[in-house]
């Protein structure tokens, strides 16, 4: 199936979302919020999901009845539909059973409910296939490998259960080869380690209580009460980007030597110190692409491209002229593109 009809189903299922009141169903606040969000840059997630599932279904024979794609962190589902809507088969696989029972429900209302739901985390995933002898032929995912604890682990999960033929479509806006993305970026890191977090998708005002340093300094607190204040601040600001194990054992060590832990490699990726989940975390695309062929996967980086979808035409006309440059081939692509985007391919 070309890039055109899929486009073309794209903006059909396009128009289907915009039209929907999905205020009036009954779906958590987080999923409505999110929906408001992506509705005001509708175009542009319409082109993603659909340039994901060209490059997932590029030299596929098999009858697109017969084809099993995974939607994975597949937060509103819009992915998912779309695999529907072309008359595929779809696995909505989430962390959050808030987006799982959204996508459920706003799947129903559009008469493209994926086949299946899963609920965990990429484990998770693998255990359901080979439990069910599922050959998946594709995965789609979008803006989620930023956020993944250990992308290396992720890669070795997929290849746990990944049979030939099969395309892993990933792409992430943390592009720390563009200058103004990774600056971008790192204020965002900056923003989660001195300030908070943000309340929701469509919602500025910061949770304080969100911030990394606060958080870190009370898991501080509460292993080694005997600590003093000073040295609390001290050790939070050293561990930032490891988890809770790691903290601990690297303050013990300190307790014992009296030699402060060295900081972190990376000068800004930040995590959740209990989960391991990682605030727009910045990697090389030489990085992935060492993980994923350690994996025996086969490794292509994708171009990006703009928006030409803004209110403003100076903006629609630069992202014109950007797309034009990103045909061109050469390594230096990665350096103006918006997003990265990798295929891994079993083969």
């Amino acid at each position: 199936m070309g890039f055109s009809k899929i486009m073309s189903v794209a903006l059909a299922l396009e128009k289907e979302i915009i039209d929907l009141d999905f205020e009036s169903l009954a779906l958590h606040s987080s999923v409505k919020s999110y929906y408001r969000f992506d509705l005001t840059k509708i175009r542009y997630v319409t082109q993603c999901n659909a340039f994901i599932l060209h490059h997932i279904l590029d030299g596929s024979n098999k009858p697109i009845q017969e084809i099993m794609i995974v939607d994975h962190g597949a937060g509103l589902g819009f992915f998912s539909f779309l695999v529907k809507k072309i008359g595929a088969r779809c696995i909505s696989h989430d962390l959050s059973e808030e987006y799982l029972d959204g996508i459920k429900t706003i799947g129903t209302k559009l008469n493209l409910a994926p086949d299946e739901y899963l609920l965990g985390g990429t484990e998770a995933l693998a255990t359901f296939v080979l439990q069910n002898n599922i050959h998946i032929d594709g995965i789609g995912s979008r803006n989620v490998i930023e956020h993944i604890p250990d992308y290396r682990e992720f890669f070795k999960t997929l290849n746990s259960f990944l049979k030939s033929p099969c395309n892993v479509v990933i792409t992430t806006s943390a592009n720390m080869h563009h200058p103004m993305v990774k600056k971008i970026h790192e204020k965002i890191h900056a923003q989660y380690e001195l300030v908070g977090s943000g309340m929701d998708m469509d919602d500025p005002t910061i949770n304080e209580a969100q911030c990394g340093l606060k958080i870190r300094s009370a898991l501080i607190q509460t292993h080694f009460p005997n600590l003093s204040s000073d040295e609390v601040k001290r050790l939070a600001i050293l561990n930032r980007g490891f988890t809770e194990a790691l903290i601990v054992h690297r303050i013990e060590n300190y307790i014992k030597t009296g030699i402060l832990p060295t900081p972190h490699s990376d000068p800004t990726n930040t995590c959740d110190p209990y989960t391991g989940t990682w605030v727009e975390r910045l990697v090389s695309i030489q990085d992935y692409k060492n993980a994923a062929v350690q994996q025996q996967f086969e490794f292509k980086h994708l171009s990006g491209f703009y928006s030409t979808s803004y209110s403003a035409w100076y903006k629609n006309m630069m992202g014109l002229f950007l797309n034009l440059l990103l045909i061109i081939p050469g390594p230096w692509r990665i350096h103006i593109s918006p997003f990265l985007a990798m295929k891994l391919t079993k083969s």
